[in-house]
């Protein structure tokens, strides 16, 4: 059991809800606050505005005198409040139990319940409670990760892209560089063929210099062909 557990307790039974604060108090707990209407309540919890003081656990009468019921200011709580939501029920209010367990309460206590089942409910619901808060944190700690793994990814994508541009830039002038000088000497090479037709020796130094021209030729089209598959 945790001393410091603060609990706030809403039943329209003056005479239950002083009896349980009385015995909560012999275990430890500390009731802050008892409330008939819920929409008393709810206003306590508005105006806490002390995190260090604000009730760990509500425990919750489906039936009150206000306008309101339990369920009702279940689902403030609920959305508003880090309570951990224990509901005392009677059978006469057993019908009720489907539709309150939609505010998702951390346990239920029938009535009449001897104290010892309310400390265990209590300390049920702070370790749910508990375990529920560690879950989100972690939750969120690990969503704040993928966010900054994906900024990490998209920041590495772009330089990635932005280097495969330059590449290609690269690539383009540099072959329109090349390629000018290759197709006069490939021209060059065709038109000397024609003229040293009948001198064998001149000839094989054309056919070397054709040759070594269409290799420089090939080897700037698989350069270009890398290019080409960068793009896609």
């Amino acid at each position: 059991m945790d001393p410091t557990t603060k609990i706030v307790i809403f039943e329209d039974e003056y005479l239950l809800a002083n009896d349980l604060k009385r015995q909560l108090c012999r275990f430890g707990y500390e009731v802050t606050a008892m409330f008939r209407k819920a929409e008393d309540g709810i206003e306590f919890l508005a105006s806490n505005k002390d995190p260090a003081q604000f009730p760990e656990v509500a425990l919750m009468d489906i039936t009150l005198a206000g306008k309101m019921t339990g369920i009702d200011a279940a689902v403030i709580i609920a959305e508003k409040y880090p309570c951990a939501l224990v509901f005392i029920t009677g059978m006469s209010q057993f019908e009720y139990v489907e539709e309150a367990f939609r505010t998702k309460p951390f346990a239920f206590l029938l009535k009449p319940f001897e104290v010892s089942q309310a400390v265990v409910s209590i300390k049920l619901a702070v370790y749910q409670k508990d375990l529920e808060s560690k879950l989100l944190k972690y939750q969120k700690e690990l969503e704040e990760k993928v966010e900054e793994r994906n900024r990490e990814i998209t920041i590495t994508r772009k330089t990635a892209e932005e280097a495969i541009r330059t590449k290609q830039a690269f690539l383009n002038q540099v072959s329109g560089q090349i390629l000018d000088p290759i197709y006069g000497i490939m021209g060059l090479s065709a038109m000397m063929k024609e003229e040293i037709k009948d001198k064998p020796g001149l000839m094989r130094y054309t056919e070397y210099l054709e040759d070594n021209s269409r290799h420089l030729f090939s080897l700037l089209n698989s350069i270009l062909d890398l290019r080409e598959d960068d793009i896609h």
